[in-house]
């Protein structure tokens, strides 16, 4: 009983299989990082946390913010 493949794979099959992979590898780094923006316009955080201008996360209210709370920008 042998552990390899039958036949060869020819080095077309081989492309096409190397560049599915580079194409869901750009889309999913494509897809990692998502920033949330305030009013200005400036990206505050990555969009899974709570925003810490607003409180608020997925649209809900999550805590209160203090009026002179301090942000600090993240530069995308």
């Amino acid at each position: 009983m042998t552990f390899s493949p039958p036949k060869k794979a020819s080095k077309v099959q081989t492309g096409k299989r190397h560049g599915k992979w580079q194409l869901l590898k750009a889309k999913k780094l494509k897809d990692l990082v998502s920033l949330q923006y305030d009013e200005q316009g400036n990206a505050v955080g990555l969009s899974h946390f709570a925003s810490d201008v607003t409180g608020t996360y997925k649209g809900r209210k999550v805590y209160n913010v203090a009026k002179a709370s301090k942000v600090t920008t993240v530069r995308a």
